[in-house]
């Protein structure tokens, strides 16, 4: 059921380009994967794929309050991800209290991410290329040490050794020892110690985008899912 002022088509989808900092229907069909004649159907119909504009609300974090009835949640979710790039990650691993660094660092919020804490890191190697690309971000919920699985993806902080992104092994010959894992054959495997361990952080999901082009923004929130097609594929070889 439609209202007259509210959910006019048009209106719908002005609100949708502006929360989306678009102009032109042409991209605002790139966002939606659709062609551009479709939004100029919606127009002409005043009625729009009301499942397509709440799956781009969702992944961009947009208020559905906002689109569709022109007002404002005052209950939507708080940035609560503090996003950690390259250029910050040596002093967050050398940091005692990296409390008042995460204070000033940009923050996001991602309705998948549950836990109390979370991260979200860059990645600043190819070292876990195909199944994550330099440049990304990886976003994390940080765990304990003692309840990582075995062949999980982490990012791991040793004061002494730095930033890991990697596939974490436990050693079963020596206790409290750990093999880092790459799936680029080119990296090294890293044995790491459970005393030299500051934090663990498990990967929940893949932030790509281009910081300076907000068009190409985009969000993988279900990105364990190509990792895990990806480690049974290798199993299966």
């Amino acid at each position: 059921m439609q209202e007259k002022n509210s959910q006019n088509a048009i209106k719908i989808i002005e609100r949708l380009k502006k929360s989306l900092k678009i102009k032109t229907d042409i991209e605002l069909s790139e966002f939606l994967s659709i062609r551009p004649n479709t939004i100029s159907t919606w127009k002409k119909r005043n009625s729009v794929d009301y499942d397509s504009i709440i799956a781009i609300c969702e992944l961009y974090e947009i208020d559905l309050n906002k689109i569709f009835l022109d007002k404002t949640d005052t209950a939507s979710y708080s940035a609560t991800t503090a996003l950690v790039c390259r250029e910050m990650q040596f002093q967050y691993s050398k940091e005692d209290d990296v409390s008042a660094l995460v204070d000033i660092l940009p923050k996001y919020n991602f309705p998948f991410v549950t836990a109390e804490k979370s991260r979200a890191f860059q990645v600043t190697s190819n070292n876990m290329f195909p199944v994550i690309d330099e440049n990304t971000f990886v976003i994390c919920e940080q765990i304990e040490i003692d309840s990582i699985v075995d062949n999980s993806i982490v990012v791991l902080i040793s004061a002494e050794k730095g930033l890991f992104i990697n596939r974490i092994v436990k050693d079963e010959q020596k206790k409290g020892q750990y093999f880092l894992k790459s799936e680029n054959d080119f990296f090294r495997e890293i044995t790491i110690d459970k005393k030299e361990i500051k934090e663990i952080w498990n990967v929940c999901g893949v932030l790509s985008y281009d910081i300076n082009n907000q068009n190409k923004f985009k969000f993988i929130n279900d990105s364990l899912k190509t990792i895990n097609k990806f480690i049974e594929q290798e199993k299966a070889r």
